[in-house]
């Protein structure tokens, strides 16, 4: 398992699953997980819960999931995100409902790695996010692995600490990452200067929080579907981005049920 790709926040967008699962396939990994939120915005719910079951051998219930299999979970959401739950019901099946009910909040590869959808730290509603070195600061007083791995900002990042574990952690103890900067690459003023990829070492002796960002729905600016692959024995994470026919994409929402806005959204990365 020393190589492991990460997929998270897929939105029933089947365009941009099919294009990370094909670079995935490509890049010689030993196994695959995924972190939540493969429903909810996107037309296509079934198709890609189809795939990460066929793909992943680690999948936890995030948000939208359980807005799909607790209905007064979304009651108060904004009316886009309720408008994906009720397209998402009324395609899956009984079946597919009970699977995701199943779904657990985390799972675990030895003492290594953990996977949760928001965050490590525990919360009732199942969406904190952990976006800054400080959210990252509350987090790791829940981290006991080398790595945890979490999604549901959208946002490829990463956090590292050598501070020990179970003790509480100080702000200027936690390193950021700078993972969108090096995906700009080296015309950073240019928003069309993306990379396909940016590599970072993790902390032999510390440990590190890993949000792959989003397959199906990115909000850092960049259109491209978005993924990680952590490497455990050289103890790095490879941030990728894959284009995929965003059009396409868009087509796919305007021929279902949903507003408008779900497929003007994908192409502003927002």
């Amino acid at each position: 398992m020393a190589r492991i790709a990460v997929i998270s926040d897929i939105h029933g967008n089947l365009i941009a699953l099919d294009r990370v699962i094909a670079d995935v396939r490509s890049r010689r990994v030993d196994r695959m997980v995924c972190l939540g939120d493969i429903v909810g915005y996107g037309p296509d719910p079934k198709e890609c819960l189809d795939i990460v079951r066929q793909y992943c051998d680690g999948i936890v219930a995030g948000n939208h999931e359980r807005g799909v299999t607790e209905p007064d979970l979304a009651v108060n959401w904004r009316p886009l995100a309720k408008a994906g739950i009720e397209h998402a019901r009324a395609q899956l099946s009984g079946a597919d409902i009970a699977e995701l009910e199943r779904l657990p909040v985390s799972f675990t590869m030895g003492s290594e790695v953990i996977g949760v959808h928001d965050s490590p730290e525990p919360s009732e509603h199942g969406m904190n996010y952990l976006r800054t070195r400080a959210d990252a600061a509350r987090a790791f007083r829940w981290v006991e692995h080398s790595v945890a791995l979490i999604g549901h900002t959208h946002v490829p990042a990463c956090f590292a600490t050598i501070a020990e574990p179970d003790r509480e952690v100080a702000t200027e103890q936690v390193s950021a990452f700078q993972v969108a900067r090096k995906l700009l690459g080296p015309g950073q003023q240019n928003r069309g200067a993306f990379v396909a990829s940016a590599k970072f070492e993790l902390p032999r002796f510390g440990r590190a929080i890993v949000n792959p960002g989003s397959v199906g729905q990115p909000r850092d600016g960049d259109t491209r579907a978005s993924y990680a692959i952590l490497d455990l024995d050289e103890q790095t994470v490879e941030f990728r981005r894959v284009s995929y026919d965003l059009a396409r994409a868009q087509q796919r929402i305007e021929q279902s049920d949903l507003p408008s806005a779900a497929a003007a959204r994908l192409a502003l990365g927002a």
